[in-house]
């Protein structure tokens, strides 16, 4: 709805009262699909935020904006100063003209072609979104031959129903757009009774003086903008406003919101499932040597039969052959080390012994804090639909020791600053360029535990 035009032809009505006879401070993009146009009137600012992003596009108005202090841009700086005069729209297209003293600023929606367009004091056009010359000319044109209104649209829709009715007026007004033709199709009666002429008329009424309405279903991660009595968004929660720039305010920061609240359960998700296979990889690998037993005991046998026997153990023997005194005197081969002595060969079977020993207790605690993990774990992933807000993703987050998005994207970034190796297939050397670059890998890349090299006669780290 955002894109529709007479959604547009509405919002342009309450501009109007923020942004005639404002003054243009500055106009500069921070973001490569949205441009701001600071202006300023009786003291107080305002700032229009067109996005030019294909099938999202908008056009909004916010009273406060933080422009970063780097990767910044200033655009259509011939138009500075100029004041507004007056907005206005195409009559037969979703083109907005922002007409100036002495210049004109249009916002044209184009699908991919969507794109802000400045015509200076000097006749020439530039565009935001960079264009070939011969586009340029063609936009130049056409926005000289559109008739532009500064009211309301009033269409004549008054064509007999059809059976092709939506069809018929969809190819006369094309303006009218989907999200129309649906919002008239879902008051339609079953019965065929209804008058769509009317029911058309009383959609566009609605549009143009009923409360916009922003419906909400978080858990579809779903958010529209509509009217009051709207019956086409079917959704949990509808929030009412008074104004349309106030509830397209509030669109846009919800969807922010519930992308964030999407981005940061998904990345929590991926991070249990993958914790989870890990842990029950494990389990199943601790299992298996439990169930294999321990050597403990025969271990302890061979020590005591070795001992029992030291005399008859020379050195430099492989094995040794034996009375099994605790099986019915049955022999016994038992294996030697023949670079040992024979105290030794007795000392390594005890040591063995309690290694396994060891080994199996420690198994047994493994098995049992990996079953924690994982009911830890699973509980974690089960409670993940539960969770409302981002703070609370966030100290889960915190609590799992997953970082930010824009913590590893700060990181990524600084890798492009240094030489990379790779040392035997497994081992990241990362070099600095130069001094400034030395300064990154040692204050902000490295971690507590890597290695750190000054490079000897020559400038690096």
């Amino acid at each position: 709805m955002l894109q529709n035009y007479f959604f547009l032809n509405r919002f342009l009505f309450e501009a109007k009262l923020l942004l005639e006879d404002s003054k243009i401070e500055e106009i500069f993009s921070q973001e490569k699909s949205k441009l701001v146009i600071v202006v300023s009137k009786n003291g107080e600012e305002h700032y229009l935020e067109l996005c030019v992003i294909p099938g999202n596009s908008y056009l909004n108005i916010r009273r406060n904006y933080s422009r970063a202090k780097k990767n910044t841009m200033n655009f259509f700086n011939e138009v500075i100063n100029d004041k507004i005069r007056s907005l206005e729209i195409a009559k037969d297209d979703r083109i907005i003209k922002i007409k100036c003293a002495y210049s004109e600023i249009y916002f044209a929606i184009r699908g991919k072609f969507t794109n802000v367009f400045c015509i200076d004091e000097t006749d020439n056009l530039l565009s935001f979104k960079s264009v070939d010359e011969q586009i340029l000319l063609n936009m130049k044109k056409e926005f000289t031959q559109k008739l532009f209104l500064s009211g309301y649209n009033q269409i004549d829709i008054s064509s007999e129903n059809t059976e092709n009715y939506f069809e018929d007026i969809r190819k006369k007004y094309p303006i009218l757009g989907s999200e129309i033709i649906k919002e008239v199709k879902s008051r339609l009666k079953n019965d065929g009774s209804d008058n769509n002429s009317e029911l058309l008329i009383e959609v566009l009424n609605e549009i143009r003086y009923s409360k916009p309405c922003v419906f909400i279903d978080e858990k579809e991660q779903e958010v529209h903008i509509g009217f009051e009595n709207f019956k086409s968004f079917q959704l949990t929660e509808k929030k009412f406003f008074e104004s349309i720039i106030e509830a397209v305010n509030f669109l846009l920061s919800k969807r922010y919101y519930l992308g964030d609240k999407y981005s940061k359960e998904k990345i929590i998700r991926n991070h249990l499932e993958r914790e989870i296979k890990k842990v029950t990889s494990k389990i199943q690998n601790l299992q298996g040597l439990i169930e294999r037993g321990t050597k403990e005991k025969e271990y302890s046998k061979f020590g005591q039969l070795l001992l029992a026997n030291l005399g008859l153990i020379k050195n430099r023997m492989n094995s040794i052959v034996v009375d099994d005194i605790f099986s019915n005197g049955e022999k016994v081969k038992i294996d030697l080390n023949p670079s040992l002595s024979p105290q030794k060969n007795i000392d390594y079977y005890f040591e063995k012994s309690r290694s396994e020993k060891i080994a199996f207790a420690k198994n047994l605690q493994l098995l049992e804090n990996s079953k924690k993990d994982f009911e830890r774990l699973k509980n974690l992933e089960d409670s993940l639909a539960e969770i409302k807000s981002i703070k609370e993703l966030d100290d889960l987050m915190k609590k799992l020791k997953i970082k930010q998005p824009q913590e590893s994207e700060a990181k990524d970034d600084l890798t492009s600053k240094f030489k990379q190796y790779l040392i035997e297939g497994k081992y990241k050397v990362f070099v600095g360029k130069d001094s400034k670059s030395n300064d990154l890998l040692t204050t902000r890349f490295a971690k507590q535990n890597d290695y750190w090299f000054h490079a000897r006669g020559s400038s690096g780290s």
